[in-house]
Parts: C-alpha cells; structure tokens; sequence
C-alpha cells in the first residue's frame, strides 16, 4: 500500500507550524509534507520529526513560484541546489518543482522546460533525489499555469528520461482537468513520483464529491506504487476529527 503523508501547510493551517509535526505523528501517520522552505526552521522540523518518528516525505524548491522549472538562465536549478541542503538535514528525498504560467507558444515552452529539467537531473541523479513537478488545474484555482495537463506532464517526463525526474500527479487536480484517474494512473505509474488528493468539487474531505478514494488506493496499490500519497486538502470541520475520519474512510 502507499504510504500516507499529511501536508501540513494544507489541513492544519490553524496550529503553529511546528506543532503540527506532533499531530501528523499521533494521527498516524508515516510522514508529513510541506510546502515552500522559505522561512522555515529546518533544523527545527528535523529536530521534531526524529522525536516524532515521523519522515519528511517531499518539500517545496525554494520560491518555487518565483523559482518555476523553465525559468530562464539557470535560475531553476540554481534554486534546486540551495534547496537539497535543506533537503539533506531532514532527511527528505523528493523535491517539488511547478511551472510558470502559459506564455507564448506552447512548443516553445515545453522544450524549454524538458531542457531545464534535464540539467535538474543531472544534479539530483547521483543524490538519489527525486524531483516532482506538478501539475495543477487551470479551471477553478491555479488560471494561465502551463503544465495544467497529466498527458503533457507524462509526455515532458518520457523526453527528459530520468529515473529521478518524475510527475507529481495531483488526483484533485487532474480530475478537473481530465478525468480518468484510475485508467491515467495505470498506464503512467513509472513515472509518477508522489501523489496528492483532495476531494471534488470543493478541495475538502476525500470523502466527500465524486471520486471514490478507497478504488484509486486500491488501484495505485495494485500498479505496484510504493510511494507516498500525500493529503492535501482543507478541513470542513474540526481539522483532527477530519483526519481521523479521513484516515477511517481509506481504510475501509
């Protein structure tokens, strides 16, 4: 089965950022995920996740907004270096990378951003790192972001060709988009490095809208997965209780 992994930055936004490191371990739960490092303690979160036994399982490039993968002249991979140092001290081995937004034409963009990430891996291969870049919708949250598509995501991964380059494939997310979750997955497991899921419509429980969770589990364990499925999503009531019950639900 996949390893769940709570992003702390999404479902616990109202408890300090540290102490939510605590909770993610009482709950459960294998590992926690966080967003940007900037202005983070990292000393501090691997201070707390070694006496919570609890892993990091992803954190965020650097600025990663300002940071975006095709970013011109090396800015991006620069921003990956600065970034694995932290990396190093908590112990975590997946980066998460986004694009920029949709500017001119579309080719253009995406052999400059296969170009970008093949420097990226030339510098996280012989780390063992991995890098995820992700895809986001472009209907209801994240409007001009350029890589708003799992098949052009997979396409960009297949040109890049490293083992440690992969997709970070949202479930929330590429379901607006797309659809055919279970069947996308399937075919694309080799190149998805970490997941994220949320429920649709409204970004909130899992059990809650239209995808039934417990099937995509079951299918991402039978493809072989071994990875982290990362929850990323925002309460609708008592943010313990949701996890509690949301940790219930997968279960059944």
């Amino acid at each position: 089965m996949p390893k769940y992994s709570l992003c702390i930055d999404a479902v616990l936004p109202e408890v300090d950022f540290y102490d939510r490191i605590a909770i993610a371990a009482e709950l459960g739960f294998e590992s926690f995920e966080f967003w940007d490092p900037v202005g983070k303690d990292i000393a501090r979160i691997a201070r707390l996740a070694t006496q919570n036994h609890i892993a990091v399982s992803i954190c965020g490039v650097l600025e990663s907004w300002g940071h975006p993968v095709e970013s011109p002249e090396g800015a991006f991979v620069a921003a990956v270096r600065r970034t694995l140092d932290m990396a190093a001290g908590l112990d975590c081995h997946s980066l998460l990378a986004l694009t920029g937004p949709a500017k001119g034409d579309p080719a253009v963009q995406k052999a400059a951003l296969v170009e970008s990430l093949k420097r990226a891996a030339e510098v996280v291969e012989p780390l063992g790192i991995t890098l995820c870049v992700e895809a986001l919708n472009t209907h209801v949250d994240h409007a001009g972001y350029f890589l708003d598509s799992a098949r052009l995501g997979f396409e960009v991964m297949r040109e890049v060709g490293s083992p440690q380059v992969k997709l970070l494939y949202d479930i929330y997310h590429m379901q607006i988009m797309e659809g055919n979750i279970i069947a996308t997955i399937n075919e694309n497991i080799a190149s998805i490095g970490h997941f994220h899921s949320a429920g649709v419509p409204g970004r909130h429980e899992l059990f809650t809208g239209e995808l039934d969770y417990r099937n995509i589990v079951k299918a991402v364990d039978a493809a072989g997965y071994q990875g982290y499925f990362g929850l990323e999503y925002w309460p609708t009531y008592d943010q313990r209780q949701s996890l509690v019950d949301t940790l219930k639900y997968l279960a059944k």
